[in-house]
């Protein structure tokens, strides 16, 4: 990207802890304030999102409430300010792009294909090369309404390379079970026969997602993913406790 010189009046003192904060980081004062500010606006608003719909079964297409799933989640994106989504529909674009086309509703649709099933992370790195902040990242066929604007504000307060909405289910047997140590995701419990010694919280399928999740896409599944983002610290989790509904069940 073009640079271009700028002149700033700062106060003296500023200057000093910019100066100290820039040697600490190893980096020269002009990277320090284009990282400060470009930090500042992406924590601003998210505007991209990416739609995981590319089931063989085609889950976001069916029915709820008079309309298809991906219309309610595209329905509430726009209502998030999302302008822009990328679905990954894997090998049923005809199908999804007969429904929406190329625009709904003020967010433009770019479809993501594959001629033969790879797994969700995989899918996700397709779209490496046309994101460069954070987005959002949504389960094409669950009904939610979470704030990504609050949940933005504790991904950035965490400084996490992911972080994922969480909710709580009366029996979390048929999913995995969430083990979380203040607002980090330490790991996962897959359909645990017992659960009482476990919490009941859940993946709400709702994630955002800073660029360097592109670095850390090394199998195909985004849930082993998911497990190595846990290990390294990289994790973080978002308790809501609004609107959920599952229709892949």
């Amino acid at each position: 990207m073009p640079k271009k010189r700028v002149s700033l009046t700062l106060d003296e003192s500023l200057v000093g802890r910019l100066d100290a904060e820039a040697e600490k980081n190893e980096v020269n004062r002009s990277q320090l304030v284009e990282n400060i500010l470009e930090n500042y606006f992406n924590r601003q608003a998210i505007d991209t999102a990416v739609i995981f719909c590319g089931d063989e079964d085609l889950k976001a297409l069916r029915e709820y409430e008079g309309r298809s799933v991906l219309e309610h989640v595209l329905q509430h994106l726009g209502d998030e300010n999302i302008t822009r989504a990328f679905l990954l529909v894997g090998q049923e674009r005809d199908e999804i792009y007969e429904e929406f086309g190329g625009r709904y509703d003020g967010i433009e649709l770019n479809y993501v294909s594959e001629e033969s099933p790879e797994g969700t992370a995989a899918a996700l790195r397709k779209v490496s090369s046309e994101i460069s902040r954070t987005f959002v990242a949504v389960n094409g066929h669950v009904i939610t309404d979470v704030d990504t604007q609050e949940m933005l504000e504790i991904h950035m307060d965490e400084n996490s390379v992911s972080t994922m909405a969480l909710t709580s289910v009366e029996d979390p047997s048929g999913y995995g079970v969430v083990r979380l140590k203040g607002r980090k995701v330490l790991g996962f419990e897959e359909k645990p026969e017992s659960y009482e010694h476990l919490s009941r919280l859940i993946n709400a399928g709702t994630y955002i997602f800073e660029p360097e999740i592109f670095h850390n896409l090394d199998s195909d599944s985004l849930e082993e993913t998911f497990d190595d983002l846990a290990e390294k610290d990289m994790l973080s989790g978002y308790i809501y406790g609004g609107k959920w509904k599952d229709l892949s069940r």
